[in-house]
């Protein structure tokens, strides 16, 4: 008897986690993962593809299997929330919870099905228009062994945007699939990312004109999640699909995204009618902006500081209009725009200025995808604009609305850029790291001692993204309602703490470094005991807590850009005392970080400078041993203490 394809494709797709979901032994599980409330007994997808008269049919079926372990905290996951956008349509959905009345070999269930299901708009934190949408419902009677059960059906609107399957969750899984069905005039790439692939097995069929991809894993583990860990596409496995071209009957063939050409064709495709007229507003406010503006680089650079400092960043995201710029004298006119809205205008301002200039496709450091690797939209999440200054490319993110001119946004370094040239030709650039030398804290502090008080001033400088940071804290703060920010930001010493008599100076000032000057005192710091002062003159210790669990940490380090802090103290020796004991200096070198901390008499005064590096944007696994030599190394001089003796 001969099988028939669609029946040997059932074949294929059966999976184990299917069979073993409805003969589990709840008790197994439970010794299996004791710190667990729930863990996924099945998490399959089937993605199938076709392509009828010219059109895609894109579907993707969705099962979900998960058994409640803790009851006290089942209802926490009760909660189920599918998110979607206008590229993609769900259907045939069913969602039910099983309760166990009988366990053991032949374990029975009583069904309770969802009946409201209800839609709403995703807004996130800052989308203003989006096209998101949920689903959200909730899974009745939920308790401990009971099992929900979900199925449905997306279908895809657009074959660029076929995404990644994650094999992993919030939550332990049992057993995962993905399966991708297409047919033989049809070719995809698929490529596994991540860490622990060889854990994920990979099996193919093809028969009667398909192609049936399957990847299975078992027993993953709940997701890592790590403070300062970079995002879970670094780390967590999962596959990426997507599709190259189709073949007709005729041999002709039809692209989506053979390589990285394609996909810049479909991204110019969509950007090829913007600013196709002049604005006579718009050319009015470049001719003003440029007024005694002698260089191309002071033009660039008022051009650039202008769209920073009038148009409010919103995001959008709203079906393709979520990746069509919007016309430059609208977003003008109305003073707000997302990231390509932006760069809309500052290229359309720029080429007014006849100045070069170019919209630029990127992704933010969260995505650690390659154009050459993965050419598709999984890979960008973000519009820049970017010209070019003596020979260079300068990339211009007026969405950091702080960042200085010539600086990319700290979210992008190090990306790769895919620049626009024209119609048909582009070039991919990685934007540049911006070196720790150009990211400086610096203060310079005069103490004197008082009882058992330290009192003194203080002068400090901000620069680049150390500056730009800063002027987010002050923001946070402002938002909060927190009128006691530079006591916090400036603390030294102990958390009693107190500034006075402050003078601050470029905030929010695109051109000028943060200065800040001040009074400050330190009550009961000082020890004294008979003829003795002790006094410990490191008063900025904020890595002292900052050693990482090498047995337990599994994840890489992020840092968000590269910077120096330096600190140099003078304390005024009290009339009749001398220096009895100074420490040593205590030093530690490596590429990637280190520090100084050098005590010295001088003029009357002891002296102690403090450096600080971090020279790093990725701190892997394998560094954390000499990043514990250098905290310990920094605790060994936090706790060293100056002793005064009276003469």
């Amino acid at each position: 008897m001969r099988l028939s394809l669609a029946l040997l494709i059932s074949l294929f797709l059966l999976t184990t986690s299917f069979i073993e979901a409805q003969n589990i032994n709840p008790e197994k599980i439970k010794q299996q993962f004791p710190k667990e409330d729930a863990v996924f007994l099945q998490k399959d997808n089937f993605l199938k593809i076709d392509f009828v008269n010219g059109e895609w049919q894109i579907s993707k079926q969705v099962k979900e299997e998960m058994l409640f372990i803790s009851d006290p905290r089942a209802q926490m996951y009760a909660d189920k929330t599918i998110h979607y956008t206008s590229f993609e349509e769900i259907k045939n959905i069913e969602a039910k919870t099983k309760v166990p009345i009988k366990l053991g070999r032949k374990p029975k269930y009583e069904e309770y099905k969802v009946q409201n299901f209800e839609e709403r708009d995703d807004l996130g934190n800052s989308i203003f228009v989006s096209d998101h949408k949920e689903l959200q419902f909730t899974f009745p009677a939920v308790q401990s062994n009971a099992i929900t059960a979900l199925k449905y059906t997306e279908f895809t609107k657009d074959p660029h945007f076929l995404g990644a399957f994650f094999f992993s969750s919030y939550i332990p899984v049992l057993a995962a699939t993905y399966t991708v069905s297409f047919p033989e005039n049809v070719t995809i790439t698929h490529t596994l990312l991540g860490n622990e692939t060889d854990a994920i097995k990979f099996e193919k069929l093809s028969k009667g004109g398909r192609n049936v991809y399957r990847w299975t894993a078992k027993n993953m583990a709940a997701m890592t999640i790590e403070p300062g860990a970079p995002h879970v596409s670094y780390y967590e496995p999962h596959v990426a699909i997507y599709i190259n071209q189709v073949t007709d009957k005729q041999g002709n063939k039809t692209e989506v995204l053979k390589d990285v050409s394609s996909l810049y064709s479909w991204y110019q495709s969509l950007v090829k009618d913007i600013n196709q007229e002049e604005d006579n507003q718009l050319k009015a406010i470049v001719t003003e902006l440029l007024k005694g503006a002698d260089t191309e680089e002071e033009k660039v650079k008022r051009i650039f500081q202008w769209v920073q400092q009038n148009i409010k960043y919103v995001a959008f995201e709203d079906g393709l209009g979520g990746f069509i710029p919007r016309e430059a004298k609208d977003v003008c006119h109305k003073k707000y725009g997302d990231c390509k809205d932006m760069s809309s205008l500052t290229v359309e301002m720029l080429k007014i200025a006849k100045i070069p200039a170019w919209l630029t496709w990127i992704g933010t450091r969260d995505r650690p995808y390659s154009y050459h690797e993965i050419p598709s939209p999984i890979v960008d999440n973000h519009m820049i604009a970017t010209t070019e200054l003596n020979g260079e490319y300068v990339f211009l993110d007026a969405t950091g609305e702080y960042v200085p001119f010539t600086y990319p946004t700290s979210m992008i370094q190090g990306k790769e850029a895919l620049i626009g040239l024209n119609r048909e030709k582009f070039e991919i650039v990685k934007v540049p790291i911006i070196g720790m030398k150009k990211n400086i804290e610096e203060e310079e502090i005069a103490l004197r001692i008082d009882g058992r008080s330290l009192k003194g001033n203080g002068k400090a400088r901000f620069t680049g993204y150390k500056k730009v940071f800063t002027e987010y804290a002050r923001l946070r703060a402002q938002a909060n309602n927190n009128p006691h920010f530079f006591d916090e930001f400036l603390l030294k010493g102990s958390n009693k703490f107190e500034v006075s008599n402050l003078n601050e100076n470029g905030f929010f000032k695109p051109d000028d470094a943060i200065e800040v000057a001040y009074d400050f005192e330190i009550p009961s710091y000082v020890t004294q005991a008979g003829n003795k002062i002790y006094v410990n003159l490191n008063l900025d210790r904020k890595y002292e807590n900052g050693k990482l669990d090498i047995k337990k940490r599994k994840l890489a380090k992020e840092n968000e850009y590269k910077y120096i802090e330096r600190l140099n103290i003078a304390l005024q020796i009290p009339d009749g005392y001398a220096v009895e004991y100074l420490p040593p200096t205590f030093k530690y070198e490596d590429d990637a970080f280190g520090f100084t901390i050098k005590h010295f008499e001088e003029d009357g005064k002891i002296r102690v400078d403090h450096e600080v590096y971090m020279n790093y944007l990725l701190l892997s696994k394998d560094q954390f041993p000499k990043w514990n030599e250098m905290i310990d190394g920094l605790n060994e001089a936090y706790a060293e203490l100056i002793v005064l003796k009276k003469d």
